[in-house]
């Protein structure tokens, strides 16, 4: 019987070592992600927006790492797709396949949102890029909702509606008009981080829509009186 029990006694120190050693072992996989998640984003942040493609591979290569060790963690899948958006936006590379890209940034922002719900910025950012493959889709305005729902004050979520109503205003549906008005109403609340809405409506050459836009109601009152409205507009 005191064998027995000795036995017991080893098996239990055995499993509490081995639970122990598995514990350490997740916990350094885990510090080893964040640092490689966080030379990531300090690279980005480095680049102050004009992103070289040394800078953009280092940043992809950092996060790639990160996401190697922890594959189920929301943000590293986030900041993978968004370095991904980064480098086909500065097109140095003439032969990509845009259409592949999309999808593959697609796939990573819904593993992102089905581990993480509740972060607005996901959603949206997975609504930009199903309107670049479908444009103002029922599936995009399905995302555009869920974003809304988690995140209805957050400016990036207002910006990033704004970009989608934009890029296809020609062909925008009248629920997504009614929704550029309501989310313009809101971001000009933001004052001078406002300013990133003309940086956006340049780039995706439709600064003549936005400035068109504010010309009229009494909610833009005040962007039409400030310095943005008159460098961009006037």
């Amino acid at each position: 019987m005191n064998n027995t029990n000795k036995l017991i006694k080893q098996v239990q120190i055995v499993v509490l070592v081995l639970i122990t050693l598995a514990i350490c072992f997740s916990s350094f996989q885990s510090m080893r992600a964040n640092a490689w998640y966080f030379n990531a984003v300090n690279t980005l942040k480095g680049s102050a927006n004009n992103y070289s493609q040394q800078n953009l591979q280092s940043a992809q290569d950092a996060i790639n790492l990160a996401s190697s060790l922890e594959p189920t963690h929301p943000h590293y899948l986030q900041l993978m797709a968004h370095v991904q958006m980064l480098k086909l936006a500065a097109g140095t590379d003439k032969t990509t396949d845009v259409l592949a890209i999309y999808q593959q940034v697609e796939e990573l922002l819904l593993q992102s949102v089905a581990l993480r719900q509740s972060w607005p910025e996901t959603w949206v950012a997975l609504a930009q890029v199903v309107s670049y493959q479908e444009g103002p889709s029922e599936r995009v305005y399905e995302y555009i909702q869920q974003a809304k729902k988690v995140g209805p004050y957050k400016y990036d979520v207002q910006l990033g509606i704004i970009q989608i109503a934009l890029i296809n205003w020609q062909q925008l549906p009248p629920k997504y008009k009614v929704l550029f008005v309501n989310e313009l109403k809101l971001a000009v609340k933001h004052g001078h981080k406002f300013t990133r809405a003309f940086e956006v409506a340049k780039q995706v050459e439709a600064l003549h829509i936005l400035c068109l836009s504010l010309k009229f109601g009494r909610h833009y009152e005040p962007i039409r009186t400030s310095w943005m409205f008159k460098k961009h507009c006037n």
